[in-house]
């Protein structure tokens, strides 16, 4: 009995540590100017950076983005996924919010001039004197998610930064899951 007992507690004690949202894109959404525009926006930056290979770049799957935001270090998917996403967002924003408390650290390669300044202080990343900053901490999977949140629905709740608590993330999840809530 004893054994019992301390196994539904400590049982009790995983459990309640872990959330699952199971989120879900309204299928009727009322989607605001400002998402509108933001997807228009990528959208017509895809057909001039892609010209000849845009429909490969449409066609990954939702399984293949996210095995890459939460497995692969090269910066190469993360760029493609900022246009894919405008493509796919009714299937992998719920999956997005999902992700913004995890902060695996996944690393960052062949990132060319792509400044993330607390990375560069820390000398995860070099830094070429120029370039793109991002405010997201793009070497957790956390940041790699929020980016893309907000490149797609032109919304900024907050960044991910190598400093975010869990606390922050959770935070920073509400406001996401409040605004996903809000398209119904």
């Amino acid at each position: 009995m004893k054994n019992l007992l301390i196994f539904l507690f400590i049982s009790n004690i995983s459990f309640s540590q872990t959330t699952v949202l199971k989120l879900k894109f309204p299928k009727e959404p009322k989607i605001s100017q400002k998402f509108q525009n933001a997807i228009d926006e990528k959208k017509n930056e895809v057909y001039w950076v892609y010209k000849s290979n845009k429909e490969e770049i449409k066609n990954y799957t939702v399984e293949f983005i996210l095995d890459k935001i939460d497995n692969n270090q090269q910066y190469s998917y993360l760029f493609h996924a900022e246009y894919w996403i405008v493509f796919n967002y009714q299937n992998v924003i719920p999956q997005l919010i999902e992700r913004i408390t995890n902060k695996k650290q996944v690393g960052l390669v062949n990132s060319a001039d792509l400044m993330i300044l607390e990375r560069i202080d820390s000398g995860d990343l070099k830094s070429y004197g120029h370039g793109f900053i991002v405010d997201d901490d793009l070497f957790t999977i956390s940041g790699r998610a929020n980016r893309l949140l907000k490149i797609v629905t032109g919304e900024n709740f907050g960044s991910v930064s190598m400093k975010s608590t869990p606390e922050d993330l959770n935070v920073l999840q509400k406001k996401w899951v409040d605004w996903l809530k809000n398209l119904q």
